[in-house]
């Protein structure tokens, strides 16, 4: 760490990482807002009481301000959706906090071995995308039944899942590729899919055909998710077989307990397959709404989503398997070059409230043992 040396744009990200503007900062510590962003363009330094104030608003640690990042996170491409309606400030906090956890993930991996990105490499960009989603099944060796558990599909192939998010109001899924060292790893947030099996997955197959997208080179804007999601998770022959005899809304209730996916990407499915035509569409979708069902469907609340585990196990890994306990992996992780507080390490990777902050004072001493993720 570089003692005394504040750097400013270590300022700019925790900043950004609470969520807040310069205004809001500026009137929370009664610093100067010219001075503040001074402070963020390195054009001079903070007094240490102004330090100390800056410190405090944003929540981090005094020695956060003046370390200098052991690694470079590079943000490839992000894919937040164009509906999402928190404040941009909160759109930025996310991303600030996907790049925070693929640092602290980078700090595990000197320790424990996650499973490698594992993605489709046949994928040609003039494919339709029927064929694009037969292909990405076909790499994943699925069936043309349901997927029951797109959380782990994509966490098992390399994928690293989020759930920092699910309880913010508001929150849509969104992705990012990031690389460190031109190593590149997926992140995916969950949105606030209010613990539905059937939005998660269907969530995280949409942010799957984002995926497929860049990986094929295809603009995203030329690239419709909703109909990746719908043919990726509703695979054409299994799925007609299955709309036989489906007429009415509530037909498809039964149908949704087989395929967890929500019931209006079945409807708009049977729709793109032809076998509902616009008229039958139309009126499916306007009792949807007048049944309440647009809001909430029948069994959101029966079907309970799978939680990313990925994140958390590798900490846990690190416990049970000795290799450290709680405060040291805090001591570590600040000898990495990343002071940040316990709880914030807590959201990032899934664990209880009090895993770490309870166990600060505990340490043993500092052994590096490699753990294969994947036993």
């Amino acid at each position: 760490m570089s003692k005394n040396i504040f750097n400013g744009k270590k300022l700019k990200n925790a900043r950004m990482y609470r969520a807040k503007t310069v205004d809001m900062v500026a009137s929370e510590t009664k610093i100067n807002k010219k001075d503040i962003l001074a402070f963020e363009a390195d054009k001079y330094k903070p007094t240490l009481e102004n330090e100390m104030k800056l410190a405090n608003a944003l929540s981090f640690p005094k020695d956060y301000f003046s370390e200098k990042d052991k690694v470079n996170v590079v943000v490839e491409n992000t894919h937040i959706r164009t509906e999402s309606t928190l404040p941009r400030v909160e759109d930025i906090a996310l991303k600030e906090k996907l790049v925070m956890t693929h640092r602290v993930l980078n700090f595990i991996q000197g320790y424990i071995k996650f499973p490698e990105m594992n993605l489709p490499n046949n994928l040609n960009r003039n494919d339709d995308i029927e064929v694009l989603a037969e292909k990405t099944r076909g790499y994943f060796n699925l069936d043309n039944g349901p997927i029951g558990n797109m959380v782990n599909l994509l966490e098992i192939n390399g994928i690293f899942i989020s759930a920092t998010n699910i309880d913010k109001k508001g929150a849509l899924a969104f992705s990012q590729k990031q690389s460190i060292d031109k190593e590149s790893r997926y992140f995916i947030a969950l949105g606030n899919d209010k613990k539905s099996a059937s939005i998660r997955n269907y969530d995280l197959a949409y942010e799957l055909a984002y995926i497929v997208a860049n990986e094929a080179n295809i603009q995203s804007k030329k690239f419709s998710k909703d109909e990746f999601a719908c043919a990726f998770l509703m695979p054409k022959d299994s799925f007609l077989n299955d709309l036989e005899g489906t007429q009415e809304l509530e037909d498809f209730i039964e149908l949704k307990s087989k395929w967890i996916v929500p019931i209006w990407a079945m409807i708009l499915r049977g729709y793109q397959l032809g076998k509902i035509s616009y008229k039958k569409y139309m009126y499916l979708m306007n009792e949807m709404d007048k049944n309440g069902w647009s809001k909430k469907e029948p069994l959101d609340s029966n079907i309970k989503s799978s939680h990313p585990i990925l994140l958390k196990k590798s900490f846990d890994m690190l416990i049970e398997g000795k290799i450290m306990n709680e405060g040291l992996f805090m001591n570590n992780l600040i000898n990495y070059g990343l002071s940040i507080y316990p709880k914030d390490v807590e959201e990032l990777l899934g664990l209880k409230e009090g895993t770490l902050s309870k166990n600060i004072n505990k340490s043993n001493k500092d052994n590096v043992k490699k753990v294969n993720f994947r036993k």
